[in-house]
């Protein structure tokens, strides 16, 4: 465990600790892949936790409430399409990407129907996945950047509203001439 926490400094990407935690959760039957995965993404900076099944997925996502998931296609308890709506249902805002080893039209079509961020062809490349996964850690962070903005503009607009009340009501009680 001491190397992988050398090799955590050694090839970290500069991503500073007061950054908020960015969870990755990875579903897939494969212990191999998992680990693989997991390695390559914790020397990235990035928490991650792994299921082998849909339910112990769910169990997890749950708990931790994971702000990506990288979900396999073929669980198996369920498909991972099913396991990717579910995720949505708990957290609407959680961003999936789904992998498989068994690419098709179809299966990418409903896939992204289901709202996959990406749909990620097996074998993966290390350097493909950490692209990706800042990719969609971006889009999570412009999603939030825009709702706050939203929020702002909206708290903003109340305050021009009750301006435009006081002064109406200024209006109306002025004398007139």
């Amino acid at each position: 465990m001491k190397s992988r926490g050398f090799l955590k400094k050694l090839f970290s990407s500069g991503r500073d600790s007061d950054q908020p935690s960015r969870s990755i959760l990875i579903v897939d039957d494969d212990a191999g892949l998992c680990d693989n995965l997991k390695d390559i993404l914790e020397v990235e900076g990035y928490e991650t936790l792994s299921a082998a099944s849909g339910a112990e997925a769910l169990k997890l996502a749950k708990q931790i409430r994971p702000c990506l998931a990288l979900v396999d296609l073929k669980l198996p308890d369920r498909p991972g399409t099913a396991l990717l709506s579910e995720l949505k249902e708990l957290n609407p805002d959680c961003v999936c990407i789904l992998m498989t080893a068994y690419a098709d039209v179809d299966s990418a079509v409903v896939a992204l129907e289901k709202g996959a961020f990406y749909y990620l062809q097996k074998p993966i490349r290390p350097a493909e996945l950490v692209e990706l996964v800042e990719l969609a850690f971006e889009t999570i962070r412009l999603k939030e950047d825009k709702r706050e903005a939203e929020d702002a503009l909206k708290a903003r607009n109340r305050e021009l509203e009750d301006i435009v009340a006081r002064l109406k009501q200024i209006i109306d009680v002025a004398p007139k001439p």
